[in-house]
Formats: structure tokens, sequence, C-alpha cells
């Protein structure tokens, strides 16, 4: 969309072009201005900038993008003018997917009618209506780099500030390549949930073609990625659910009785524990149990008891996670939820790891990201509590695949939350990644801090779906914003887009 004034302003304008050229053309403030010596692109799209009807411009040594109707649905970016407020710019406006098959994303299709010689000189001027961005005012004469005018099309300066902060557009400069401006990107690689020798394999987050179900990235980064049909899914998901079944638990028969519920002869509820009564006048709860068994050694076995507690088959898990030696039940309160992993030391004690209970859609209880120490005596430490962290992580876990999460010294890679376990969930400043042995004493792990930084931004996902420790030990980090897979290990980047991984119109 151009950005022209109303008839009316436009004539008032011509008037006093006419009566006071020189003093008018003094205010609007002519700016000389250039055409790039680099390429630009658009969401990796070169461009052809001479054939451009309207090119993009570098003043100061800022490159310059023309708002006009196809960049703005391109790059995301919503634009709204009217006589009073003038221009204003915000996040959004680009084409988004209904999410629904059959969807296509529509293609950018720069116009290419003009000519723009790099010898011309070439003027462009201040705009005379006020400019908002993001419900910021700009003061746009007082800017060192100001929105310009060229041929009644409005120009944004690409700094930092305006782009990225402002506006949510990724700005790329490599010296062969150019200046790569991205935005308004539908996002379609999901989580990495399994890897082996040569790919990586996850969900996707948009699926509009039938029969694509799943996506595989190689791990040189270096190809495209490639659509699973469903068969090749549901195969690899049977080989997952088997890895996963290993760590998660074998599933095991639970008796219930008359005085409560048994495993093996052995009572771990009473009547009383697992009676739950139905609200005054309300329908009755439905009550289903599950039980998980764990073998740690010779007589001692770890049982979880889920309870679903439901209405309308809606409803929550309630657990109860018991161990047993040598005939004796004993209830592990201080970790109520079933374990992801168990990691055995070589003292005779065991890790219990949860990367957190999930309540509905991928939200997780506060404080369910638990590790405790089970040792050789059967008794119960919680991590969670000697560091004081609500929330711990134990990268590699949810890796199906992945036996030995132990250095040669015996150290647990954790990850740490930086909100305090005394129940005020408050910020404590020790976020990150840090290396945990038996007696709890930590120690940073300083080779991962840039890692951790980048967790810590505000529109990171949860960690158990941004970053996935591979079967190869090395960590592969999903930024979910512009389908971007990063190989913190090796420091190598693969970037896709989404009009090379969707059907396009």
């Amino acid at each position: 969309m151009n950005w022209k004034k109303p008839l009316a302003w436009l004539t008032l304008c011509s008037i006093l072009l006419l009566c006071f050229p020189a003093a008018t053309q003094a205010a609007l403030g002519d700016k000389k201005v250039r055409l790039p010596d680099f390429p630009v692109l658009i969401n990796g799209q070169t461009l052809d900038n001479q054939k451009l009807k309207y090119p993009f411009f570098v003043y100061k040594d800022i490159t310059y993008l023309p708002l006009t109707w196809e960049y703005t649905r391109a790059l995301a970016i919503a634009p709204s003018f009217d006589q009073e407020k003038g221009l204003q710019l915000g996040r959004g406006g680009g084409q988004l997917s209904g999410r629904f098959i059959g969807w296509k994303k529509e293609a950018f299709r720069p116009d290419l009618s003009g000519s723009n010689p790099r010898n011309r000189a070439y003027t462009a001027t201040l705009p005379d209506f006020p400019v908002t961005i993001s419900n910021s005012y700009i003061d746009n004469g007082s800017e060192p780099f100001p929105l310009l005018e060229w041929n009644d099309v409005t120009y944004l300066p690409l700094t930092w500030k305006y782009a990225h902060d402002m506006l949510g557009l990724e700005l790329v400069w490599d010296k062969n390549k150019g200046l790569n401006v991205i935005g308004g990107q539908q996002q379609v690689l999901g989580a990495i949930y399994y890897d082996d020798a040569d790919y990586l394999y996850m969900y996707p987050e948009l699926i509009t073609v039938p029969g694509r179900v799943g996506l595989k990235v190689k791990k040189s980064l270096e190809e495209m990625p490639v659509w699973m049909t469903e068969e090749e899914t549901g195969e690899l998901r049977k080989r997952v659910e088997e890895l996963e079944r290993k760590n998660a638990g074998e599933p095991v028969s639970l008796e219930t009785k008359d005085d409560g519920l048994y495993y093996q002869g052995l009572r771990l509820l009473t009547k009383e524990q697992m009676t739950v009564n139905s609200a005054p006048d309300g329908p009755p709860y439905d009550i289903g149990l599950q039980g998980k068994r764990y073998e740690l050694s010779s007589g001692h076995t770890l049982v979880t008891v889920i309870m679903r507690v439901s209405v309308h088959g809606l409803g929550s898990n309630r657990y109860h996670t018991f161990q047993i030696r040598e005939g004796q039940v004993t209830e592990l309160k201080s970790f109520p939820q079933a374990p992801d992993k168990i990691i055995p030391n070589s003292d005779g004690s065991f890790w219990l790891a949860s990367n957190g209970v999930d309540l509905m859609r991928g939200k997780l209880l506060a404080g369910s990201r638990r590790l405790a120490l089970l040792d050789a005596k059967g008794n119960v430490r919680l991590a969670n509590e000697a560091l004081s962290e609500s929330g711990i992580v134990v990268p590699g876990v949810s890796t199906p695949g992945l036996k030995d999460l132990l250095t040669d010294d015996g150290k647990l890679l954790i990850y740490r939350s930086g909100i305090s376990n005394d129940g005020n969930f408050t910020p404590q400043g020790t976020q990150g990644y840090y290396w945990l042995d038996t007696g709890f004493n930590v120690s940073k792990a300083d080779a991962l801090d840039a890692l951790a930084e980048e967790e810590s931004s505000p529109d990171r996902p949860s960690l158990n779906k941004s970053v996935y420790m591979g079967s190869d030990r090395k960590f592969y980090l999903l930024r979910t914003k512009n389908n971007t897979i990063f190989n913190y290990s090796d420091n190598k980047t693969g970037r896709w887009y989404d009009a090379e991984l969707l059907a396009t119109q």
C-alpha cells in the first residue's frame, strides 16, 4: 500500500509549493540518498534493486525499506494512515495461516517495473505527517535516521530500534550475501523429539498438505528439511515409544481391594487415599488408575501410581511414587510425580529426574520440574530444596536412546530456573547451566553461558521444547521465531523460510 496524502491535503500542499517553493522544500528537508552497493534480501529472496519500482535506499549508512503493500505483507508490518494520527506502524499484518489443510503461503512478488540507475542522484524528503511505531510517537524531525519519503512512498530506516525492537524483524548481515530482512514467517519447525546418527526428527507446528505429519533435518543443517509420510512417522514413533518406556517405567497391574490399592500383594494406597468426593449436586468423578514400575536393583523397585480424576473427560492427574525395598513400602512424598528418567550413580544412589507435569497443552504445573537423589539407604533428598530452585531440568532426560548422562567424574548437568523455591517464586540470579554432584555441590557450566542467556530471553518457549541434547550429546537449539536450528556445540546454523517448507500461491 502506498502512503499518499488525502486529496484535499495534496491540493493544499500544491498551492503552498507554488507560493513558497523554496521555503517549503527547506521545511520538508531534502535528503540525498543512494542505492545500496550490496545485495538486499527479503526473507532470503534476493531483490534486483535497480529494477524495483520502489528500491531500497541508503541514508547515512542505514538501509531504508519502502513501506509498500508487498513489503509490509511479506514482513508482517501492520500499517495504517489517517489525516489526524498520520502513519502508524505495528507488528502483524502479514498473511497468517488458518492452520487448515489446503492453505497456501502467499508468495512475495515485488514490483520490478522500475528503472534505478546507480549513477542517478536520488533525493528523499521528510514526511509532513505524524509517525507512530508500536504505539510510540516518533519525533521524526529530530531523529538521526528519520523516516523519509520518495515518490509518495514512506521509507523506514532499518535501525535495530525500529526494525528489531519495535517491529520484531530480524536483520542478518553477510559480507557476501548482503542484508537479509526477515519477518512474517509462519513457524513450521516444531519440537525435536528424536535423533539418530544422521537426522533430527521433529513435530511440525503447521501442516497444510495432507499426508505430511513429520519432518526430519540432516544434522549437518546444510540440506532442506524433508517431510515424512504418515507411515514413516508412525514407524518412527513406535521405536521412540519403545525407548521411552524403558526410561519412563514399565506398565504394571494394580489391584483394587476393599481397603485400598495393591501391587503384588503390597498395599500402596488406603481406601481413604483413593476416595474423591464429588461436588454436591454435581456429576460423579471418574477415577482411572495406572501403574509404572522402575527396577533399580535386585530387590529395590519404584512404583508410581497415576490417578486420573475427571468429570466429563476433563480432569487432572494425581501422582504417588513408592519405594519398595525388601518387601517394605515407603511413599516418596517429596517427589509426587512419575520420574522421566532414573540415573544410577556409582555409589549406589539414583537421581530421579522429572521435566515437569503437563497440565494441558504444554503448560507445566508450577514447581513440578524436580530432581531428587535416592541414596543407597533409601533416603530421598530433593535438589530443588537443597538449591532453593523452583525448577531444575536435566538436559537429555527426554532424549530417546541417550543412556549415560553423567560425566566421567560422576557429575550431572542441570539447568536451574533462577526462581526461588520458597513459595514466593522470586528471581534469584541463578538461572543457567551447572554441574551437580551427589553431595549437592554445584559449579557453573561456563561453556554454556551463551546458551543459557538465549534461554532466558522472554520469547523463548519452554526448555524442553527449544533445547534438545542429541544422542551425540550435542545441543540443538530450536529458534522458534524464524525456522532456525542452531547446533550450539559445533556453532552451526540452519535456517529455512516458510515459503520453502509450505506450498505457495
